[in-house]
């Protein structure tokens, strides 16, 4: 009886061209809506804001604005979760100070020491060649060039002291028609050195920290999550290694005594070089 009793309600449904669906029934708006939330994520980098630096905008609220901490929603406070939730994933990695740099529409930005933590260093890339003629026909002359020197080619506006910024342009070269790499913001009293010659930095036991944080544009070596050792002398060198609290190697540096910085990943392999200058 049960088995009849069944059967007859089968039949009825499909005489009656009745179907049976779990849950809820399929929209077409909501398959649309759902398609297109999911090309919305796919293009979060969209979301990064657009910078001309050929623009009134940039000039008035990042030439003439204290931004050293943050732009249009880059903070040095993020790290990399935290940027591709907002920006979306990034577009290019390039040469960034010597490393790697990670584009985000007009930003690019370093993680310094991993991914995970916060971002040090982040600048401005344009979108266009713009020449270094351009931009100075645009924004003026720079209070510094240091495009001749040996290392990174850039130039410095700093034209209002104790404002609490400085502005490094870099270019790819030393021509006027070079193009503009990148363009960053540094605390005002960041020192700024681009060749080895006359230079009076003494680099001892004492100091050898200090350079790295010269070196690495940084506030202060971070002690928090990072163990470094202590540093050993070979000749005219200091060499020491920087690990996690876990005991992973994370890189190293060697430091010479003249101030000459080298860095270097967790397998050896030079990251950059360059000089610094610890006497003002």
């Amino acid at each position: 009886m049960k088995y009849k009793f069944l059967f007859i309600i089968a039949t009825i449904l499909l005489l009656s061209g009745c179907s049976i669906t779990i849950g809820d029934p399929p929209n077409k708006n909501n398959h649309n809506k759902s398609s297109h939330s999911k090309n919305n994520n796919s293009n979060k980098s969209e979301s990064a804001p657009k910078i001309d630096i050929l623009s009134q905008d940039f000039s008035d609220h990042y030439m003439n604005e204290n931004h050293v901490t943050g732009y249009k929603g880059m903070m040095k406070t993020m790290n990399k979760e935290n940027i591709e939730s907002k920006f979306g994933q990034e577009e290019d990695v390039r040469n960034f100070l010597g490393r790697e740099g990670h584009v985000y529409g007009n930003f690019m930005v370093m993680y310094y020491l991993s991914e995970g933590r916060p971002v040090e260093q982040f600048s401005i890339v344009p979108t266009d060649h713009v020449t270094y003629k351009e931009f100075i026909d645009f924004h003026g002359e720079p209070a510094q060039d240091l495009r001749t020197g040996q290392g990174h080619s850039f130039v410095i506006y700093n034209n209002t002291p104790n404002n609490g910024y400085q502005i490094a342009v870099y270019t790819n070269g030393n021509d006027d028609n070079d193009n503009i790499q990148y363009i960053m913001q540094y605390p005002d009293d960041f020192e700024f050195v681009n060749s080895s010659e006359n230079q009076d930095t003494v680099i001892t036991r004492d100091n050898v920290f200090d350079a790295v944080e010269a070196f690495e544009g940084i506030d202060k070596v971070d002690t928090d999550e990072t163990v470094w050792k202590e540093p050993e002398k070979h000749g005219d060198k200091f060499g020491f290694s920087y690990t996690s609290k876990d005991g992973e190697l994370l890189g190293s540096y060697n430091v010479s005594e003249d101030g000459y910085v080298e860095s270097f990943d967790e397998e050896g392999k030079k990251i950059r070089a360059g000089y610094i200058n610890l006497n003002n």
